[in-house]
């Protein structure tokens, strides 16, 4: 099933939309939204969801939900369960897509493990046709914590992290969505000083309007990736969930 690696008792909250007519948001000419790759398109997202390749499913959703366009600042999830649970948290605002939180114990959404201070993914506006300037995050700021109970006991950190988006291509993405245009993140960690010689690295496929349909996940052995796991999310099937948040601080 896909895990993110890296991340990474009270009262039940159920994630509710904030008011649909919040602010919304354009890239400037010549760039695009991120957004768009990230989750789903709307309508889609309402009734459907990229169902298993090999793995866990994927729902979209995001909050604020402008339909077509999309808010300034906000947060999205994908949810890995049809009941609403495990799921990962992202963040965004006019300059960046951020990680925030993942699950800890798959079974559990009172475990997570959430960034101390959101670490920025890609750019929230990329030009057209080319691949993101790589984003590189200092030890300092790869922090985070583990919680059970919805309370952290304990801290970790990913050491220096590099991530970029690359221009998109089209793609035989398989299962049943045929070519899609593919943005690929990817997510390396463990890194030195420099920025290489990183211990992981995880990539992405982003669909334009499907959102992630694929996962790999490679480990550096004696300066060389080698390919650890794949998780193929590449079927779109009719259905929706709403994401379930018992712990109000996994994803506020």
């Amino acid at each position: 099933m896909y895990r993110s690696v890296l991340l990474l008792l009270g009262i039940v909250v159920y994630a509710a939309p904030i008011a649909s007519h919040a602010q919304t948001f354009s890239c400037p000419a010549g760039t695009e939204d991120m957004l768009n790759y990230f989750i789903m398109n709307y309508p889609d997202r309402a009734d459907y969801y990229m169902g298993p390749g090999n793995a866990n499913p994927i729902y979209s959703s995001i909050f604020p939900d402008n339909g077509v366009s999309f808010a300034a600042t906000g947060y999205f999830v994908w949810t890995k369960g049809a009941n609403g649970y495990p799921w990962d948290v992202k963040t965004f605002d006019q300059n960046f897509v951020y990680d925030r939180s993942t699950e800890l114990t798959w079974t559990d959404p009172r475990t997570f493990k959430r960034f101390n201070v959101d670490l920025p993914m890609s750019p929230r506006c990329v030009t057209k046709g080319a691949a993101s300037q790589p984003i590189q995050i200092p030890a300092a700021n790869s922090t985070y914590s583990f919680y059970s109970a919805c309370t952290a006991y304990k801290t970790a950190a990913l050491k220096n992290v590099l991530n970029q988006v690359s221009a998109p291509a089209q793609v035989k993405a398989g299962g049943n969505i045929g070519k899609v245009k593919t943005r690929l993140f990817t997510y390396q960690y463990g890194c030195d000083s420099s920025y290489g010689s990183c211990s992981d690295k995880e990539v992405f496929s982003l669909g334009l309007g499907i959102g992630l349909y694929d996962w790999n996940h490679y480990v550096n052995q004696n300066g060389q990736w080698v390919f650890a796991q794949e998780s193929k999310i590449n079927n779109k099937d009719v259905g929706h969930t709403t994401p379930y948040f018992p712990c109000p601080n996994s994803y506020q």
